[in-house]
Order: C-alpha cells, then structure tokens, then sequence
C-alpha cells in the first residue's frame, strides 16, 4: 500500500483541512505514515498567519528533501505536496524558493489533490494551484474519520472583512458557509467514526 505523510502547521482549520486531504487521498490508495521516510507522499499543510510558521515551512522542505534524495537512492519515488496558505499566499515564488517541491495546492483546491497527483505522475512536472474556484471544496472531498475522540467540523470559511492587519480574505477566499445539513451529516459522520 502506498504511504502519506502529513505534517500540519497552524491552526484548527488546517487541522481539519489535512483530514480532509487524507481522505482524499485514502481513496487513492494511500495510507497514512508518521515515518516520512516510509512515504510516497509527504504532504505539508501551512499556515500563513506567523511568518514563524512560513520560515519553519523553508527548513522543513530542506530536510524533507533530503528524504526525498535517499528515497531515490534506493529507487523509491516520493512527491512533496505544499499545501494550504503559504501556498496561496506566494505562489510560484514557492517554488522558486523551494526546489523539492513537486505540487503547491492552496486551501481552496484540496478536492484537486487525487487528479494534482495523477496529473504529476503522468506528466512529472512541478504544479501550482492557487486560485480561488468557484465551486466549494467542501462540494467535493470526502467524510474524514474521527481519530480519536474529538474531530473538527468547518462550519463556515473565510472573510469579507479586508481588515488591513489580517490574510484570511487573501489566502482562504471570501466567507462562505455550508448548510445546516451539510454540517450536521458530517458531525454524524464523526461521531459513527468514534469521535465523542
């Protein structure tokens, strides 16, 4: 069976956001690792906010990479997904900066993920999605599976604000929020999966 990786930085959504790429990725075939030298795909998930975090995502990379390089040694691909609001944030500045990069995903795009994969295996050229589509991610991912006894459920995303001291708007797109339904079927979801 094929691994993944994921390392979260950040806050609650991003928690819920790496849950929900695994997911995705979980009906690919994938199946989760705390090793990263075990994986087939690391994937990290960023944050924004602190430039602590953007900085911690730079070393990260370079460390990463250098799994990467011994996994090729031994013959073994491994790809390196950057995710979330870094991502949308710098762009191809990303992967400018970071050379071990092979996928750039912004939060909007995660239901991507399964076809950025596919797409980069065929083709096995660098990507970077980061706009901001039309239709809502949540649309598209799968439930995740509670983990343990608590579980995040996104209730509403984004902002309408612009404050002049505040990303939210730039890097997770305008307010949205899912229906009652779509909450609440998710809540059941995770309770059925373990979550209290």
């Amino acid at each position: 069976m094929k691994k993944i990786f994921i390392k979260t930085f950040g806050c609650q959504m991003n928690v819920y956001d790496s849950a929900r790429m695994l997911a995705a990725l979980k009906m690919q075939g994938y199946d989760e690792t705390t090793k990263p030298i075990e994986a087939d795909i690391i994937l990290l998930n960023t944050c924004h906010i602190r430039e602590k975090a953007a900085d911690k995502l730079y070393s990260e990379v370079g460390r990463l990479n250098a799994i990467k390089q011994k996994r090729a040694e031994e013959g073994k691909s491994t790809l390196i997904i950057v995710a979330g609001c870094v991502v949308q944030a710098t762009g191809s500045e990303l992967l400018s900066r970071m050379h071990g990069v092979d996928i750039a995903v912004g939060p909007q795009n995660y239901h991507l993920l399964p076809e950025l994969v596919a797409k980069y295996d065929r083709k096995k050229g660098r990507v970077l999605v980061a706009d901001f589509p039309a239709e809502s991610k949540f649309d598209y991912l799968p439930q995740h599976d509670a983990k343990g006894p608590t579980a995040f459920v996104a209730i509403q995303e984004g902002c309408d604000k612009f404050c002049s001291y505040c990303v939210v708007p730039y890097t997770r797109g305008c307010e949205y929020s899912r229906s009652v339904r779509e909450i609440l079927d998710e809540a059941r979801h995770l309770v059925e999966t373990g979550a209290n």
